[in-house]
């Protein structure tokens, strides 16, 4: 009978070990890697193609735009608007869309201030646009609610116009949207189709595509798009 060298089958035996750990050291690094490239990466990314973006909506050059926003939605840190629906709180000005003049007076020419108040405690967010407020102006109230990871649903409530003229103040009140949604089961009724409560708060939204602590990219139900910045 032939026996196995005392030092061969002592290396054989070291070696399994041996090989575990590599294998554990690999999987560490591999983690670790990940997390460094998930985590610290688009952190040095996102500041310069911010900075890229803002420069782009003062040059009103749009196709950088959209391959800047196009860019920084992929290193979107909200990645949960419904988990995370406060971090769109507070005043915003808007720094560039494709949505018509009729719709967003152009600053530029128009001279008017456009802005945006956000209350989520409230479910509000307020549109406004300043001709001379408190005199003359525009404040459209809308309500929000986060429906989906991305996305949140809108609904018009009321358009207040103000005037130094006579009316100083004019209220115009949306359809109450318990009535809309009525209107909406009946027609589902008749047609012999389910009444789907999300598509019916979805008539109108809009897509989060970036949002941090000091800007928001968005894209509404109509396909425009907006950038804008904290005030």
């Amino acid at each position: 009978k032939t026996w196995p060298h005392p030092l061969i089958t002592h290396s054989k035996i070291k070696s399994k070990p041996f090989e575990t750990m590599r294998s554990i050291s690999f999987i560490i690094f591999a983690t670790l890697y990940i997390s460094f490239s998930n985590g610290f990466i688009p952190a040095i990314q996102r500041p310069a193609l911010k900075a890229q973006l803002r420069a782009a909506c003062q040059q009103k050059d749009q196709q950088k735009i959209f391959k800047l926003a196009e860019d920084l939605s992929n290193l979107n840190p909200t990645t949960d608007i419904m988990k995370d629906f406060s971090k769109l709180d507070g005043n915003w000005k808007l720094d560039f869309t494709t949505a018509p003049v009729g719709e967003v007076p152009d600053e530029e020419t128009s001279g008017f201030k456009t802005f945006q108040t956000i209350d989520t405690s409230k479910g509000l967010i307020y549109n406004v646009i300043d001709q001379g407020l408190p005199e003359k102006g525009l404040k459209i109230s809308i309500g929000a609610e986060a429906t989906r990871k991305s996305r949140v649903a809108i609904d018009f409530r009321t358009v207040e116009a103000f005037n130094d003229r006579f009316p100083k103040k004019v209220t115009l009140r949306f359809p109450p949207r318990n009535l809309i949604r009525a209107l909406s089961q009946i027609r589902a009724f008749v047609s012999r189709k389910e009444f789907d409560e999300q598509e019916f708060k979805e008539i109108a939204y809009f897509d989060v595509l970036f949002l941090d602590e000091d800007l928001r990219i968005q894209r509404n139900s109509e396909g425009n798009l907006f950038v804008n910045s904290r005030v």
